[in-house]
């Protein structure tokens, strides 16, 4: 293939690429080939700026030409109109409050900067276009027996200059001319070169001069694009000062000729000083103001998601975490539930489950106490881990939460660990085999890829699982100082590992669910990190269970040296990836409503264990979620667990023991 031919190609595949917004990475014409590339399916789109900035133009313009309109009828109306100073003030509060019309937010600032100063106590409320109009309608007022002159000076002192700035604004057609021909040329070019793709008899040459045509006038298009939009852009802001400045020198020229009215346009004239000096610091000081309200109100605002959501995170991520334990207690029942009492209605049916794990992951992420709970946790478990080599073994809902904290914050380090392996077996299952002497010894030439990288990868471990992992070290050192080799590495490869291998579809490792000979072999991939983490064998009926044995004992040194390499390592917490505000709406919901649905045994564990004054803080906290729920939610009952009698008088006692401790406190 020729250079020019690749170039050719390169071109209409950068096109093709540039040219489609779509999420699978195709176009809608990706279908049609040539030999030379893809058809281009690029357009080009006049950006919505350019439409927005040019109606506030237009709109600017029509408002400049009622103005005129209004100030030649004066003009034409001559001294029979200007002697009737208080119709001429009228007619400028109209036009006040039609020019404020067109801009609603700054009505909106005005009138919220007004009500301030009403709630401050102050005497002056109003600010910009009302106080000027006021001075301006008093000051006419006072000036009577002065129309003539007034009246001429609005032809030269206003009409003139509003017209100027009209023409400013009709400048705009040249620059749009400009732009229509760049925007015409460039979408010309790009039509030429997609019907020269899709010719019958492709002509090269032509279409390489197409492509470099394209580029000169893409270039064109965005150089005209930006000058016109600049220009819209500074066209619109002239005309927010220009206007002000008109009035100024309007009144200003009516000082200068007006001499038996010295005392009252000096007045003025000192007014229209103060008020330029004010137009440049206004605007300033009206954004400092609201964005300081607005940072106000937002800081109040988490100030009081703080004070509603505070009481049940404490009870929740507070050691022993006992919340925590009695919620994960109700959870393994509703997923192993236990016999029915022999009345059981036969059309009886159960709550809805709601999985409050992930949300739980979260919210403890969220406050960066995530080490916390799995050192707890781990910790709790070590008299199991040192006799089975097995962390959380009974523990259905720990593992769920191992597993999801994974899910969370280490989806990287997974993908970085176990990326090319995976993709390996399940592009390649039949190699993997693990009831075949070839498919085992590709397993293990894939473990130890994987362990290759592992060992050289404490810094980044999440320092969650490195404490987690520390505390079992430690503590099977106090249990049984002799082991030479003691399960350490039973939480990390065993809890976090190897359920991710077993199933990478299911913790963000892989995008497709793969074939059922691709999870088998990504099982015992995952088995071989069980094993080598419990300090764990293969049986002898195992195939290949010999050298399976021998590989894991080859690693067992390098697991050691590397949990003592995390000891030394940077154990500083990262930053949370989910924030407090997230989680109040995201994830406290559904905590909450698991709550309420389990509400009567949770208080009932809570009351067993004689801590009546935690009962309360429970209820306050749940109550103090349940304030903004609607009526009709927040009076219904929420408890759907069916009750044997000894159960329901089991209930009744602890109600009023709980309404007794109440009434106590």
């Amino acid at each position: 293939m020729s250079k020019f031919t690749s170039l050719l190609r390169k071109s209409s595949s950068v096109n093709l690429n540039n040219g489609g917004d779509h999420s699978n990475g195709t176009s809608p014409d990706s279908s049609l080939h040539t030999p030379f590339g893809d058809i281009t399916n690029e357009r080009v789109i006049e950006p919505d700026e350019v439409k927005t900035y040019e109606k506030n133009l237009n709109d600017t313009k029509s408002l400049l030409s009622d103005l005129i309109k209004n100030a030649k009828v004066f003009f034409e109306k001559g001294e029979s109109f200007s002697k009737n100073q208080v119709r001429w003030c009228q007619s400028f509060s109209k036009d006040y409050e039609k020019s404020t019309s067109h801009s609603n937010s700054a009505q909106n600032v005005i009138q919220q900067y007004q009500q301030q100063q009403q709630q401050e106590g102050s005497v002056d409320n109003n600010v910009g276009f009302t106080k000027a109009l006021e001075q301006f309608s008093s000051s006419i007022t006072k000036t009577a027996g002065f129309e003539l002159d007034f009246s001429n000076s609005v032809m030269e002192g206003f009409i003139k200059p509003i017209q100027g700035l009209i023409a400013i604004i009709e400048e705009k057609k040249v620059y749009r001319k400009k732009f229509d021909k760049a925007f015409t040329e460039y979408d010309n070019i790009i039509g030429k070169i997609k019907n020269q793709q899709t010719a019958k008899k492709i002509d090269i040459l032509k279409l390489y001069n197409y492509e470099r045509e394209k580029s000169k006038l893409k270039s064109n298009y965005e150089a005209v694009k930006v000058e016109y939009i600049q220009f819209l852009v500074d066209t619109q802001n002239r005309m927010h000062t220009d206007y002000i400045d008109i009035l100024c020198s309007h009144f200003d020229s009516l000082s200068l000729f007006s001499g038996n009215a010295y005392t009252e346009y000096a007045g003025i004239k000192t007014y229209i000083d103060s008020l330029r000096t004010w137009c440049l610091s206004e605007q300033e000081f009206f954004q400092k103001d609201v964005k300081e309200r607005d940072e106000k109100r937002l800081y109040e605002l988490a100030r009081e998601e703080d004070a509603k959501y505070q009481p049940i995170v404490d009870l929740l991520i507070t050691p022993p975490f006992y919340l925590m334990k009695l919620m994960n207690d109700v959870r393994k029942n509703e997923l192993f539930p236990p016999p029915l009492p022999p009345n059981t209605p036969s059309n009886y049916v159960p709550p809805v489950p709601i999985p409050f794990v992930p949300n739980l992951v979260r919210l403890f992420e969220s406050r960066a106490e995530m080490s916390t709970v799995l050192c707890h946790m781990v910790s709790s478990d070590l008299p199991n881990i040192s006799v089975q080599g097995v962390v959380l073994g009974q523990d259905v809902i720990g593992c769920e939460f191992v597993e999801e904290c994974a899910n969370l914050i280490a989806v990287p380090y997974m993908k970085y660990l176990f990326d090319q392996s995976i993709t390996n077996i399940v592009s390649f299952s039949d190699k993997y085999r693990p009831s075949s002497q070839q498919g085992i010894d590709n397993l293990i030439m894939e473990f130890n890829y994987i362990m290759n990288i592992f060992k050289d990868s404490i810094e980044y471990l999440p320092p969650p699982f490195k404490k987690a992992s520390l505390e079992i070290k430690s503590g099977l050192h106090k249990l049984s100082p002799s082991s030479s080799h003691p399960p350490i590495g039973c939480f990390l490869l065993g809890r976090v590992f190897a359920p991710c291998v077993r199933s990478p579809h299911t913790h963000g490792l892989f995008n497709v669910i793969p074939s059922d000979q691709a999870l088998e072999a990504c099982s015992f991939l995952s088995s071989m990190f069980y094993y080598l983490g419990g300090n764990q064998n293969y049986i002898s009926s195992q195939i290949g269970s010999a050298q399976l044995n021998d590989t894991l004992n080859a690693w067992k040194d390098t697991l050691n040296q590397f949990f003592e390499s995390v000891q030394n390592s940077d154990l500083t917490e990262w930053d949370p990836c989910v924030s407090l505000q997230e989680t109040y709406l995201t994830d406290i919901p559904i905590i909450k409503q698991f709550l309420k649905q389990h509400y009567s045994s949770i208080s009932n564990s809570y009351l067993s264990r004689n801590d009546r004054e935690i009962v309360i803080q429970f209820s306050a906290a749940l109550g103090q979620l349940e304030a903004d729920d609607p009526p009709s939610e927040k009076h219904s009952k929420v408890q759907h667990n069916l009750q044997s009698p000894s159960e329901e008088s089991t209930t009744t006692t602890t109600t009023t023991n709980a309404t007794q401790v109440s009434d106590s406190e």
